[in-house]
């Protein structure tokens, strides 16, 4: 058990330290151009409408675990909602209270430092919980599910997204495909060993079924679900060139919206909304 705890300890701190030396990154992920930073922009709309259509009343206790460069965070706050937002690696933090000072947001947005697997806040004291690029980068996507449900109100909402493991893009990307994993791991583990990989931490994929029990088992049942995102790479890197790529992306989200067979699925990202029950 010990040896499990230390490589789950491992991979946390490879995931800190590779989104600590990536901040610059997302701070910019916002407002650059390109298919990827399109496809984050669409998936924090995405939410952002989700989160409208529930209607929260102003002072609405609000959790964002994963906040990065703090933008979901702040458009909560605007929405005049009462943001506690977290993060693991401090760098992001400080970019977000840097962003929050510049839009203003201060008294109705706190951040800090945080571990999703043991949230600082009390049973059923939220009335929104948010992780949005999270669940991906955990080894124990379950406990961390268990604790976001347990401090959020019965009759309350999660919002979380997950790494789809039948997405178009992934698939199709040797690299990244879920479905050679096996094959890749004890080649990665050699070269880890012997010192000559420094690749960054592989997203872990969760298949979506498998989603919504978890989140089921902690008595939070899907409201809706959806696939988002069509960045198309090969061994990691873009290999359609703008505008192309970003124009082929929003004609497959538009397929995926209307719920078109293969497509409603093949988003690179599965997001969820999901309320937890009242018994």
């Amino acid at each position: 058990m010990k040896n499990v705890a230390d490589s789950h300890t491992q991979r946390q701190e490879k995931v800190n330290a590779y989104f600590q030396s990536w901040s610059s990154y997302w701070e910019n992920a916002y407002s650059i151009r390109g298919v990827q930073a399109e496809v984050i922009r669409g998936r924090h709309v995405a939410v952002l409408d989700w989160v409208d259509t529930l209607a929260l009343a102003p002072g609405s206790r609000v959790l964002e675990v994963g906040c990065g460069a703090g933008f979901m965070a702040i458009a909560l706050a605007q929405r005049e909602l009462r943001v506690h937002a977290i993060d693991s690696a401090e760098a992001m933090i400080e970019l977000a209270r840097q962003h929050s000072t510049e839009a203003g947001t201060t008294d109705l947005l706190s951040l800090d430092v945080g571990d999703v697997y043991s949230l600082a806040f009390e049973d059923e004291s939220l009335d929104l919980v948010i992780a949005i690029g999270v669940i991906p980068w955990l080894t124990r996507a379950d406990l961390a599910i268990q604790e976001m449900a347990r401090v959020t109100k019965p009759g309350g909402y999660v919002i979380i997204t997950t790494a789809n493991p039948i997405g178009l893009a992934s698939l199709l990307d040797p690299i990244v495909s879920p479905a050679l994993i096996p094959l890749k791991r004890p080649i990665l583990r050699a070269l880890e060993q012997a010192g000559l990989s420094h690749r960054p931490p592989s997203m872990i994929f969760h298949h979506n079924r498998s989603i919504d029990e978890t989140l089921a088992r902690n008595k939070l049942i899907k409201v809706r679900g959806m696939t988002h995102g069509f960045a198309f790479s090969l061994l990691r890197h873009s290999f359609i060139p703008e505008p192309l790529g970003t124009k082929i992306h929003h004609r497959l989200q538009r397929l995926a919206d209307k719920n078109a067979p293969l497509f409603r699925s093949g988003g690179m990202t599965y997001l969820v909304l999901a309320r937890k029950s009242a018994s």
